[in-house]
Order: C-alpha cells, then structure tokens, then sequence
C-alpha cells in the first residue's frame, strides 16, 4: 500500500493542531462577549445600581447605561498588557489569566449595591480581563493559518458575538424564576469561569518552523538561513510590517481610527440601548420584557455571524468594498429604527441588522489592522485603534443621555445614521492613502 509522505502528515497534524487552537478561541470568546449582554441585565438591576446616587429618578436615563462604555474603555486598557504578556508568556496564559480576571470582576461586582464600586469591578476589572484576551486567540490563530487571517478573525469573533446570545437567555431564565441580580451574575461568573479555562487551555501558538516549512508561508522571497534551523513564524511568515511608532504616527492610522469611531458607534449605541428604546413606550407592541430579550439574544447570534461571514468576505473583496456595503446598510437601518416598534418582525430585523454591521465591521476592522501594518505588532497596533471601539460606546450613551430629552429616539437616530454618511468621505481618503507605498515597506 501507498504510504503518505511524512510532510503530508505533518501539514494534517498542524492543521488538525491549529483548529483545535481557533476553537478554544472561540469558546473563550464566547465567555468574553457575555460584556455584551448588559443592555438586557439592565432591567434586572435594582434601584440602588441605577444611578451614581443610588436614589430613584422616574423618567430620567439611568446612569447605569455607561456600564458598558466603560468596560469597554477598560478593554481598551486591557489590551497592550495582553500584547505585551502575549509576547512574554504566549497566548495560552495570557488567556487564562485575562479570562480569570474577567471572571473575578463579574463576581466581586455581583456584592456591590452602588453603582461607582459596581462599574469598578463589573466594567472596570472584568473589562481590562476582556482586553487581556481579547487578541491573543486570533494571534495565536495566525500563526497557524497566516493565508486566513480574516476567517481566523471572523471565526473566533463569532464567539464573541455570541456569548450575549447564550448568556442573555441564561440571565433571563434565571430572572424571570426569581434568582436575585446578586446572585444571578455570581451563577454566571462560575459558568464564565468552567467555559474560559478549557477556552484557554486549548489555545497555542505554532511553534518554532523550519525554513523548508516556511516554503508554504506567504512571503516566498525572505531571506533564507541554514536548512532546518529552527525560526519564529512571524518573521519567516509575514512582512516585517511597521513598528509601533510608524503606525500609530501614520496618516493610514488616524484615517482608520475616524473610520472606526463613525462606524462602530450606531451599533454599540443599538447594542446598549434596544431594550430601553423598546420599553419607552409601553403601549407599543414590542414592550415585552420576554421579547426584547430573546431579540437581544438573536441579535447577539447575528453580530457572531456578522463577524464570521465578514471575516471570510473580506479576505476575497478587500477592506473598502466590504465597508462601503456595512455602511450602506447601517445607514438605512438607522432611518428604519424609529419606525420600527410598530411591529415585533420589523423591529427584530432591524436590530438584527444593526448588529450584523457591527459584527462585519468589528471582524473587518481587526484583519484590516493586520493587512494593513503586518503581524508582528499587530497586538500593540490594534490596542490602541480599538480605543475607538471604546470611545464609540460612550459617545453613544452621552448622546442618548444629552439629547434623548429634547430630540427623541427619532433624532438619535438620525444623527447615527449621519455617521454613516460622513463615513463615506472617510473611506475615500484612506483609499487614497492606500494607494502609495507607507514608509515602512520603503
């Protein structure tokens, strides 16, 4: 019988190898996007957590919608510590002890009764967790598969997006059987704590390859050291890229870091606020505590596969063509939201949608990073570009907290889809900045 060639076999085990690796990605992020559940843990929390003051406020926006804005500053922080700790320490302790502190947050914000303590564990804490293990499963993806960086991306972003939709439905079972707020994110912190540490045990990088290995990497031309001595994947693999400084003081940064912040703000502003503007008026049809979750727990599903399908199409039609149609569509569905709690069906697309966007842009966002400035810095790049992630998610709840009064939800909405709009103007310069070579690759 025909015997296989031994780097078939070794190719197969790396890929078998590598799968295993995207997946404990996927199940830590799974965990990781529960932060997204909070607009619908919202209207479970007691009086005491809704404002700064602890006193009740009728018909005023409750300070507690800038829980999520503010875990997501503190991913933001989280961040260059994972990339750093990534590159000390590898990608499977930098998860777990991310996941971990995640964990501990959740728990130790459960005993809180004001907000201010609260928001430092729940958003602060746990959020710099999330930051912490936010890259390292994709970088550690990469290694693997460095020709299929956006599905890596889109794959373990999907789990992400995910997480709110099994942990919304989790939370609301729990709720709606009588389970304390207390005492329900303590039941969630222990599942959070089972799904992150077999999420983070399963991840590895690709470990040192050889020169005849690297023959398959994208870059064919690199200089070549003695046969067999064992190199890093990044510099045999990949284009040396910029360094930190070169990026963050390029023009391709900036221009990338505006389109971030106009792209990823309607649907975090969406993501936090759909059960609130659901429920503002309660003769509408789609006021039903029941529904709103289940709509939130879908939309989450959505958001995974925003980030997945993205993920993949990006690869094949490039950053700009994939953004253009994201935008179009987050436009029309910002014009479509206000006149959408007339009807279950109709409001549940547009959320959907919405989220489907923020996915595709998220997933997009991140392998444009990569495509854009090379691999070997891309954790410390991306940690500070993702700040407009962050910055997206409080100026969306300063808007709602400042204008909601005198504009409605009609004239939030509006403004979101402006956004859109001056996207537009946004993409076009960095497609025009993209058309010469950046300083790094002369």
């Amino acid at each position: 019988a025909a015997t296989v060639p031994a780097d078939v076999v070794a190719k197969d085990n790396a890929n078998f190898r590598g799968a295993v690796s995207v997946f404990g990605g996927v199940l830590a992020h799974l965990i990781l996007g529960a932060m997204y559940c909070w607009g619908n843990f919202l209207s479970y929390a007691p009086a005491s957590l809704l404002f700064f003051d602890g006193l009740a406020h009728p018909g005023m926006t409750p300070d507690a919608i800038q829980v999520l804005p503010m875990a997501l500053v503190a991913v933001n922080l989280g961040m260059p510590i994972g990339a750093c700790m990534n590159k000390k320490f590898g990608p499977r302790i930098t998860t777990l002890l991310g996941c971990a502190l995640m964990v501990l947050g959740t728990f130790l914000g459960s005993y809180q009764t004001r907000l201010l303590p609260f928001m430092l564990y729940y958003s602060l804490m746990a959020g710099v967790g999330t930051g912490m293990s936010y890259s390292t499963p994709m970088i550690a993806g990469w290694s693997w598969f460095p020709k299929s960086k956006g599905l890596i991306n889109g794959l373990i972003l999907f789990g992400f997006g995910s997480g709110a939709f099994v942990f919304n439905n989790v939370a609301t079972g729990l709720a709606q059987s009588g389970v304390l707020f207390g005492e329900m994110l303590r039941k969630l912190a222990l599942m959070y704590a089972a799904g992150s540490l077999l999420g983070s045990l399963l991840i590895k990088a690709k470990p040192p390859v050889t020169v005849r290995e690297a023959e398959n990497c994208e870059i064919g031309d690199t200089a070549t050291p003695p046969a067999n001595m064992p190199v890093s994947p990044d510099p045999v693999c990949d284009e040396p890229g910029a360094t930190f400084k070169q990026a963050v003081t390029s023009r391709r940064f900036s221009l990338l870091w505006v389109i971030g912040l106009m792209a990823f703000t309607p649907g975090i502003t969406v993501m936090g606020l759909y059960k609130r503007f659901g429920m503002s008026n309660p003769a509408a049809v789609v006021a039903d505590d029941q529904f709103l979750s289940l709509v939130g727990g879908i939309g989450a599903v959505f958001s995974g596969l925003g980030k997945m399908i993205w993920g993949i199409v990006v690869d094949k039609i490039g950053f700009l063509r994939g953004y253009q149609i994201t935008t179009v569509a987050q436009i029309a569905l910002m014009l479509l939201l206000p006149f959408a709690a007339v009807s279950k069906v109709a409001f549940a697309a547009a959320v959907c949608g919405a989220l489907f966007c923020l996915g595709g842009s998220i997933a997009m966002y991140v392998t444009c990073n990569a495509q854009t400035f090379g691999v070997a810095n891309a954790g410390e790049i991306y940690s500070l570009l993702f700040s407009s992630l962050a910055l997206s998610s409080v100026v969306g709840a300063k808007l709602t907290i400042g204008m909601l009064g005198t504009v409605g939800w009609h004239g939030i909405f509006t403004v979101l889809a402006c956004m859109g709009l001056l996207n537009f103007g946004m993409l076009k310069l960095f497609q025009r900045e993209t058309r010469t070579k950046p300083a790094w690759e002369t």
